[in-house]
């Protein structure tokens, strides 16, 4: 970690359209998506529910929750959908090397 940016995976081990899930050394654990190799970093968790986005639906800039069907705005966090009424937070993400870093306060 260098001023709170976290070293993740490689860009090559995430396909496009797809999200994964990723513990960082301090405990938070995050999503990580790629949208036609652009990546985003956001909460793990459904704020309804503790349900992991990972096994969620994508489709653009929107992850579908497994569990009651929750829409957030990947890029940012947003609820598009409820049940949930809280957004989840997004995290700001560069490349270096090849691999993925998050900004995470």
């Amino acid at each position: 970690m260098k001023n709170n940016w976290f070293k993740t995976i490689e860009k090559n081990e995430i396909d496009n359209e797809d999200v994964k899930e990723f513990k960082l050394s301090n405990g938070k654990e995050i999503a990580i998506f790629n949208l036609n190799n652009k990546y985003y970093a956001t909460d793990l968790y459904c704020s309804h529910e503790k349900v992991s986005l990972c096994d969620g639906f994508v489709n653009g800039d929107s992850i579908e929750c497994p569990l009651h069907q929750g829409v957030f705005k990947i890029s940012t966090g947003e609820v598009l959908e409820s049940p949930p009424t809280k957004n989840i937070q997004a995290y700001e993400v560069k490349i270096e090397d090849n691999y993925i870093f998050v900004k995470v306060s």
